[in-house]
C-alpha cells in the first residue's frame, strides 16, 4: 500500500503539473474572451448547485433545522442572480478580490516593519519594501478593475505556469537517486497563496476527522528513527483554526508564541513573543489534545550529523538572547489563572523565555509567528526551502511536509497523528 501510494504521487506531481501548465497557458492565450466565459460558467455552477442544494434541503427532513446550511444555499443562489444582473460586477469580481489580497499582504508588510522598527533591526526596510510594492500594485485592480482584465489575466496565467513547472520539477527530483539529489537542491517553492494555505489545517481537519483510522495506521516507518519532530496543530476553535506548529528536538520541544496575556494587543495578534519548552512529550500532547481540543499531526525528520550540528548551532544563537519568563500562575501558586502559559505550567511544568532585542522580541500573527520561529530554526539546517515574498503560516509547512511524507525519498520519515478519539 505505502509503494503504490507513493508511485500515484509520484505520477500526480507530473500529470497534474503538465495539467496547470497547458492551463496557464490556455489562460494567458484566452484572454477576456475566455475569462467572460469562465465567469458566465461560474454563474450556472452558482445557480444550479444552489437550486440542488436547496431541494435536497427541503426533501430531507434530517438537516431542516441546520440554519447554517440554508444560509450557504441562499448566499449561493443569491451570488448567481447578482452576476447574471450585472455582469460588469461580475468580471470585475475577480480583480477586486486580487486587490484585496494585495491591500491585505501590504498592510500585513507594514505592521511587521513597524514591530522591526521598533526594535531597531536592520531588516525593517525589506517589509517596507515589499509593502508599498503590493500597495501599488493593488490601487489599479481596486479602482479599475476592468481596464487592468488584461494585465491580471496574465498573472492568473504565468502564475500557474510556474506552479505546474513547479510540480513536474518535484517529478524530476523524485526520480533521482539520493545521490544526485544533494547535488540539485530546491532553492525555490513555488505555493499556494496565503489565503488558501491559511486554510490548509481546516481541510486537513475535516479529513482527519473523517478517515481517523486509516490516517493513524499509515505511517511511513513503524520504527521512530526521526531526530526531529515537527507537530502541526489542528483546531475547530478562534485564532486555532488557523493553525499552530511547534517543534521537538533532542527530546525538548519548543514553541514560539504569543502567552503573556497581559501584553496582548490587537484581538491578541501582538504582544511580545514567548518562547516555551516541555521536556515531557506525552504530557505535552496530552494537554493540546485533552485540554486544549486538539488534533496534532506530528511529522518525524530523519537528519544527518551535519544538520543536527547546524540545528543546535541555531537554536543556541537564538537562546542566547532570552531570558526566564514565568507565567501568572508559576508567581501566585495559590491563585486560580486560566491563561494559557499558566495552565501549561501546571499540566506540563514548561518553562518559558522572552527575547531581550531581536526579531523575536516581539510576536504578529502574520509576521514573525510560530511558524517563522520554527522556518528561521530550521532554514539551511533541515530544510531548503525558500518561500517567494508571502507569509509563512502552518498551513504552508503543513501542505510541504505532507507532500514529502507522501515521497519515496524524503527526510520526512514517519507521521503520527493525536486526537482525542484514539488518545
Amino acid at each position: 500500500m505505502y509503494i503504490k501510494n507513493k508511485n500515484l504521487n509520484l505520477l500526480n506531481n507530473l500529470i497534474s503539473g503538465i495539467g496547470i501548465i497547458i492551463l496557464g497557458v490556455i489562460i494567458t492565450k484566452g484572454s477576456i474572451t475566455m475569462y467572460t466565459k469562465v465567469i458566465n460558467l461560474l454563474v450556472c455552477v452558482f445557480l444550479i448547485y444552489g437550486f440542488s442544494k436547496f431541494v435536497n434541503f427541503i426533501l430531507n427532513k434530517k438537516i431542516v433545522k441546520n440554519n447554517q446550511l440554508l444560509i450557504g444555499i441562499i448566499l449561493n443562489i443569491l451570488l448567481g442572480i447578482v452576476m447574471i444582473l450585472f455582469p460588469k460586477l461580475s468580471l470585475s469580481l475577480l480583480p477586486i478580490i486580487f486587490s484585496l489580497y494585495l491591500l491585505f499582504n501590504s498592510a500585513v508588510k507594514f505592521v511587521n516593519y513597524i514591530v522591526l522598527k521598533e526594535i531597531k533591526l536592520k531588516s525593517r526596510f525589506k517589509p517596507l519594501f515589499f509593502s508599498l510594492i503590493f500597495l501599488l500594485f493593488a490601487i489599479p485592480f481596486l479602482f479599475y478593475p476592468l481596464k487592468r482584465l488584461d494585465f491580471f489575466i496574465m498573472i492568473i496565467g504565468f502564475y500557474c505556469i510556474l506552479l505546474g513547472i513547479n510540480r513536474v520539477y518535484e517529478f524530476v527530483v523524485d526520480l533521482i537517486s539520493d545521490k544526485y539529489k544533494i547535488i540539485i537542491k530546491k532553492k525555490i517553492r513555488i505555493s499556494l497563496p496565503v489565503f488558501l494555505e491559511a486554510f490548509l489545517p481546516q481541510r486537513a481537519l475535516k479529513v482527519i476527522n473523517k478517515y481517523i483510522e486509516y490516517l493513524t495506521s499509515e505511517e511511513k516507518d513503524k520504527n521512530d528513527e526521526s531526530d526531529l519532530k515537527i507537530f502541526i496543530h489542528l483546531s475547530k476553535y478562534g485564532f486555532n483554526q488557523l493553525g499552530h506548529m511547534d517543534i521537538m528536538f533532542l527530546d525538548k520541544i519548543y514553541s514560539y508564541g504569543n502567552y503573556d496575556k497581559d501584553s496582548q494587543k490587537l484581538f491578541t495578534t501582538l504582544g511580545d513573543g514567548v518562547l516555551f519548552t516541555v521536556s515531557d512529550k506525552e504530557k505535552y500532547i496530552d494537554f493540546c489534545v485533552s485540554n486544549s481540543n486538539k488534533t496534532i499531526v506530528e511529522y518525524g525528520v530523519k537528519l544527518s550529523n551535519k544538520e543536527k550540528l547546524k540545528l543546535q548551532k541555531e537554536l543556541d544563537k537564538i537562546m542566547s538572547d532570552s531570558y526566564e519568563w514565568k507565567p501568572p500562575v508559576a508567581l501566585d501558586k495559590n491563585g486560580i489563572y486560566k491563561d494559557y502559559a499558566s495552565r501549561l505550567y501546571m499540566k506540563t511544568n514548561a518553562k518559558f523565555y522572552k527575547f531581550k532585542t531581536g526579531e523575536f522580541k516581539t510576536y504578529f500573527v502574520v509576521g514573525v509567528n510560530c511558524s517563522y520561529f520554527a522556518d528561521r530554526l530550521m532554514r539551511n539546517c533541515v530544510f531548503e526551502v525558500l518561500k517567494i515574498v508571502g507569509i509563512i503560516s502552518p498551513g504552508t509547512y503543513y501542505e510541504y511536509l505532507e507532500e514529502n511524507y507522501r515521497k519515496k525519498y524524503s527526510k520526512v520519515v514517519q507521521r503520527v497523528i493525536y486526537s482525542k478519539e484514539c488518545w
